[in-house]
């Protein structure tokens, strides 16, 4: 990990820092260009792993991610996210074909995501890379897991996090769910994830 802070972060917060990563630089999820392992099988041992050694369970374990990192996390709450506690992510969501809204686990955990409207790696809308693959649309991909989880979005309302205007569908089975976007670009901020933390309850 080069980002001290985020590691920093979550230490403040009473956690220990997970850091995982792809084979060979990148991920294998849904949609993805790479097809080098079985993600969900992959995340599912090291889930195993941390409860075997360390006692982790779904009631005090969060993932996050940034960028495809992001995405990785995204389709781990939609297959595992009986697992996890909550999620905390920047600048990435599902690919295209978005997954649809029963594809997901039922109880989909609380989640908080940051995007910048100036993104241009991953954009609000997705971008296509190559002839074959095109990132997802935030909004869209939002809907889907708020969907799954029964959210109230005729109920939405606005709340600062780290100074960011976030809309936060509160009914959700598990948690509310907020979508903060900003004016920045591709990025991943400290106070953002400490903010995202707080808002999990953490």
């Amino acid at each position: 990990m080069q980002h001290r802070a985020l590691v920093d972060v979550a230490h403040n917060h009473g956690l220990a820092f997970a850091a995982v990563d792809g084979l060979n630089g990148t991920w294998s999820h849904p949609n993805a260009p790479a097809r080098f392992r079985d993600e969900q099988r992959f995340v599912g041992h090291v889930f195993d792993d941390l409860k075997t050694r360390f006692g982790f369970t779904a009631e005090n374990s969060i993932i996050g991610g940034f960028s495809q990192g992001a995405s990785m996390a995204w389709y781990t709450l939609c297959q595992q996210g009986n697992r996890v506690t909550g999620a905390v992510t920047f600048s990435g969501v599902f690919w295209d074909p978005l997954p649809e809204p029963q594809d997901c686990v039922t109880d989909m955990p609380p989640i908080v995501h940051f995007h910048g409207t100036a993104d241009r790696t991953f954009p609000l809308s997705g971008r296509a890379i190559g002839d074959d693959f095109h990132q997802g649309d935030t909004l869209k991909s939002m809907a889907v897991v708020r969907q799954r989880a029964g959210c109230d979005t005729a109920a939405e309302r606005e709340k600062l996090l780290a100074g960011v205007v976030c809309r936060v569908a509160p009914g959700c089975n598990r948690g509310e769910m907020a979508l903060c976007i900003h004016g920045g670009g591709h990025t991943v901020q400290a106070d953002q994830l400490d903010a995202g933390l707080r808002e999990i309850g953490f």
